[in-house]
């Protein structure tokens, strides 16, 4: 078999499809693939092998799909010693990790990813939710929490809109709470306008400095616009801006 990578233009085939099947249905009982199923090796497809590769134990895990990397997810060779120990690793200290770290971990891996075609608001996190070519922040970070094991936010039922994450916070309901000193992956929701509805969302990163400054990992922005950029950015804010940082507990 070809070994599948990213290219320009892209990779497509039934291969392409076949392993992306694979890495959505395995022997490991774990969903690598985030986009949709479409016979197109792009990012999203690049991000699955390289996520898959991880939890299988590789030491360096890249974007590619080869012969080894079909044969371990079909089952027809078992993970070398190294492999499986590494594995487990991975997999203790992942179960030893707080959901708002992992959710954070995982909107990490998507710092970079653009909306494809440009300004359409189309992204694998859309798909996901199944709410395409619409605003797409708080679905991202509704994707994040998903798949760090979060059952507060759902596929598809909440949160896509930024102003119910407040609510809830604020109400105590649905494992949400509104935190005055968030820590690493807790929500941050902004009010540009100060009109008391909030705008947008991302995930607390780390502070800057004493007056209030952070940094935020959030979908859809971009240094020219906040909240409808496009791109997944870590980003420099205020507390200023901020109209509610969420906990969320489950």
């Amino acid at each position: 078999m070809r070994t599948l990578h990213l290219t320009s233009p892209l990779m497509h085939g039934a291969d392409v499809k076949a392993a992306q099947h694979k890495l959505a249905d395995n022997v490991f009982g774990q969903n690598f693939q985030s986009g949709k199923v479409d016979g197109q090796f792009g990012e999203a497809t690049m991000r699955a092998c390289k996520r898959a590769k991880y939890w299988l134990g590789y030491a360096s895990p890249n974007g590619s799909y080869g012969e080894q990397l079909e044969s371990y997810l079909a089952g027809k060779k078992k993970l070398p010693l190294a492999y499986r120990r590494r594995r487990a690793r991975r997999i203790k200290k992942a179960k030893a990790t707080p959901l708002r770290v992992k959710a954070l971990n995982e909107a990490r891996t998507h710092l970079g990813l653009k909306e494809l075609p440009p300004s359409s608001n189309h992204t694998p996190f859309n798909v996901w939710y199944g709410i395409d070519h619409a605003p797409w922040c708080a679905m991202f970070v509704s994707y994040c929490y998903v798949k760090a094991g979060s059952k507060s936010l759902m596929k598809g039922k909440r949160y896509s809109y930024v102003p119910y994450i407040v609510h809830d916070g604020r109400a105590g309901v649905n494992g949400l709470a509104v935190t005055q000193q968030p820590e690493p992956g807790d929500l941050v929701c902004y009010d540009w306008d100060g009109d008391g509805v909030a705008d947008h969302v991302g995930l607390f990163e780390r502070w800057t400095s004493a007056k209030g400054d952070f940094v935020a990992v959030e979908g859809n922005t971009s240094l020219s616009d906040n909240s409808n950029g496009g791109e997944v950015m870590e980003r420099d804010r205020k507390r200023a801006n901020v109209e509610a940082f969420v906990h969320v507990g489950l």
